[in-house]
């Protein structure tokens, strides 16, 4: 049996941010986000991210997400490993843009969303960046700050890649099954 693509359009279409609404959306219906991936086939691959459209993001002071330019206030969503080293390889996003990410039911992002996902695939293609670990964090942060500079990191294999190193955080909440609860404690000083 197909499935109803209208009343999935309906649902994803509910409270979500006007730049949510605006980006493309793939077969489903689902939103594709600036930073990613698009096969040569033309089918996005949501576990996946945009090597150079990242990078663009981080440099440029683009969302992530939606690609307009950030505020003064923007958020980024890591591990504890971000929030420690306040350093990310995803770029930075609108508060909005990373509110939905972390709590819409329908269209939010699975992976923040469902606490029992798992990376289905590792890219060999692209060298690793040393902080980005190969197991699935266990705690998710939504984190603000004022401020991001991109910054070069040499990888192991000789080669840089793109980062953001963000300024100290205004807010810090863990995600935890598509609601947010206050970590402010957790922020360093």
């Amino acid at each position: 049996m197909a499935p109803d693509t209208d009343a999935i359009a309906r649902r994803l279409a509910a409270q979500l941010p006007p730049q949510i609404s605006a980006l493309p959306r793939d077969r489903r219906g689902y939103p594709i986000t600036f930073v990613t991936s698009i096969g040569d086939d033309g089918v996005p691959d949501f576990s996946d991210l945009d090597g150079s459209r990242r990078a663009k993001a981080i440099i440029e002071q683009l969302c992530g997400i939606c690609s307009r330019p950030l505020q003064l206030v923007r958020a980024v969503i890591g591990g504890p490993q971000v929030v420690e080293s306040h350093l990310t390889v995803d770029p930075p996003m609108c508060v909005e843009c990373a509110l939905f990410a972390a709590t819409h039911p329908v269209a939010g992002c699975p992976f923040l969303l469902s606490p029992n996902a798992r990376y289905r695939k590792t890219s060999t293609a692209e060298p690793t960046s040393p902080l980005i670990s190969e197991e699935r964090a266990s705690t998710f942060f939504l984190a603000r700050t004022f401020a991001h500079d991109p910054v070069r990191v040499r990888l192991s294999d000789g080669s840089e890649d793109v980062m953001a190193l963000c300024a100290r955080w205004t807010s810090l909440e863990k995600i935890s099954g598509g609601e947010l609860i206050d970590a402010r404690h957790l922020i360093s000083r």
